[in-house]
């Protein structure tokens, strides 16, 4: 089978992105697949294996126009793709954006669709519709950029600690945890630099959680505990800064309980394919949702491979997964499509 990976892309998440890709690339190709690396921010064919290393800068793909963007999806490699496997995270990639583009070319492709994809994305959306479906979440309020700390009434939020973040961003990025009053300019002005919104949120002491989904399916939790205290993206994307634990040490109770949570979470969203929804678990031992992630990362270090090995499954047997959900998906869509 011809199958295209997009990665890269213009996002704050590039430098993952391109990891991502080059892993889910590799997997494909020893499952026999015909596969063509694509740089979504500019359309260029990365070499196999080298991915990363012949993938231009930040620097430079930023300077393009977004319609550089549609040119990737028109080049050769996209057009004649069986599949496109969407490896691409943050803002243009994640969002709805591509899976837009990739809707107008009649591509199949991985992941959730344009709806769910530009849903999750905005967390403050996707927590109006967790409070419509009685999915339980932190306290927020949504502020934009350049608005003082004094105009907040953190009150209505119970007071600080507090999590300061930018609306549609991923990883981390702009995150800050506020513990005094003092703090909170500064958060919002890094917040500010990812642009838009940003989400003002209620800090949850507690347990860090995070389900993958696949299909309708919860693999076993992971538990995320970082040493230095605080899952920033170093964090995140450093080997050996964070233990992990798979599946977390929960009653056997309160695990259903999280993993079905989390399945509902991903479906009122629409999602599909595969994604991961964060949760924190109180003191009291109630799960909250944080937000889900449509595109997870597949690095070495990533979440929803740990998982997948936790269930028994490789690397390349869950990139087989998802592209088999991809193929189940467009068959379902196929008799509306000729309607």
């Amino acid at each position: 089978m011809k199958v295209a990976v997009l990665m890269g892309g213009r996002s704050s998440e590039r430098e993952i992105s391109l990891r991502t890709g080059r892993g889910v690339a590799q997997a494909l190709r020893e499952l026999g697949h015909d596969v063509r690396s694509i740089d979504a921010a500019d359309g260029a064919l990365l070499p196999a294996g080298e991915e990363e290393a012949a993938a231009r800068p930040l620097a430079e793909v930023a300077k393009l126009p977004l319609s550089a963007m549609l040119a990737a999806i028109q080049t050769d490699a996209v057009r004649e793709a069986d599949v496109v496997f969407v490896a691409l995270h943050g803002t243009y990639g994640e969002d709805g954006t591509i899976q837009a583009a990739l809707e107008l070319a009649g591509k199949v492709y991985t992941g959730s669709g344009v709806l769910a994809s530009a849903i999750a994305m905005d967390k403050a959306m996707s927590k109006r519709i967790f409070e419509r479906e009685a999915i339980p979440t932190p306290h927020w309020v949504l502020v934009e950029a350049g608005v003082p700390a004094s105009a907040l009434q953190t009150r209505d939020l119970g007071g600080f600690p507090l999590v300061v973040k930018p609306n549609a961003e991923g990883s981390t990025v702009g995150l800050s945890i506020v513990r005094h009053p003092s703090e909170l300019d500064a958060a919002l002005e890094k917040a500010a630099a990812s642009e838009g919104p940003i989400l003002v949120e209620k800090f949850i002491e507690g347990r860090e959680l995070t389900v993958a989904i696949v299909g309708e399916e919860a693999f076993p939790i992971v538990e995320i505990e970082p040493k230095s205290g605080f899952y920033d993206y170093t964090a995140k994307y450093t080997k050996g800064m964070t233990r992990y634990t798979c599946p977390a040490e929960l009653d056997k109770t309160l695990a259903r309980h999280v993993r079905e949570l989390a399945v509902e979470a991903a479906q009122v969203l629409g999602c599909r394919g595969v994604s991961r929804v964060d949760i924190l678990l109180d003191d009291g031992d109630e799960p909250h949702v944080l937000e889900v992630n449509t595109i997870p990362g597949m690095t070495p270090t990533s979440l929803v491979p740990m998982a997948a090995a936790a269930k028994g499954l490789s690397y390349s047997q869950l990139v087989a997964r998802i592209l088999d959900l991809a193929l189940a998906e467009a068959r379902h869509r196929a008799p509306a499509r000729s309607r």
